[in-house]
């Protein structure tokens, strides 16, 4: 193995090393997932889903809470079709952040959507949580507090 192999082996570790355990604690009821697309992810027996995914904040200036906050809205009700039902705040660790409840009917029945964002330099964090509107009315408000607890 060559130096700059061994180097760069190094440096990777002391990247992975130095990168924290991100993730949120769950409500009651739902078991972690492993995701090859999200960061953390459980499910509950009811199938409602909540998911975490880290984003690229590319433009730190212009890239605020509040445009994220904006594109995703405009991005869910003009290009997927859904209907903004609620919207509100709620705090972390890392920060404030903001989330949006979106509806929408597939093949007959109408599913609920939570997306909450929260924005730390050139970090997004988007916590998703989704499921049959019959199941999911409930656990809107038990998704909300699990954002809370991003860290």
């Amino acid at each position: 193995m060559t130096k700059i192999a061994i180097a760069s082996i190094i440096s990777l570790l002391i990247f992975v090393a130095g990168c924290g355990t991100v993730g949120l604690t769950a409500p009651d009821g739902y078991a972690k997932r492993k995701s090859w697309h999200y960061d953390y992810m459980a499910v509950s027996t009811d199938a409602n889903v909540i998911s975490l995914r880290l984003q690229e904040n590319e433009d730190e200036e212009k890239g605020t809470l509040d445009f994220w906050t904006e594109a995703t809205r405009k991005h869910l009700t003009l290009s997927r079709g859904y209907e903004a039902k609620d919207e509100g705040t709620f705090k972390t660790e890392l920060g404030p952040g903001r989330y949006l409840v979106m509806v929408k009917e597939h093949k007959g029945v109408e599913h609920l959507y939570v997306v909450g964002l929260v924005v730390t330099g050139d970090t997004i964090y988007v916590m998703e949580g989704g499921g049959e509107k019959g199941a999911m009315e409930t656990e809107v408000p038990k998704m909300v507090a699990a954002f809370g607890t991003l860290k």
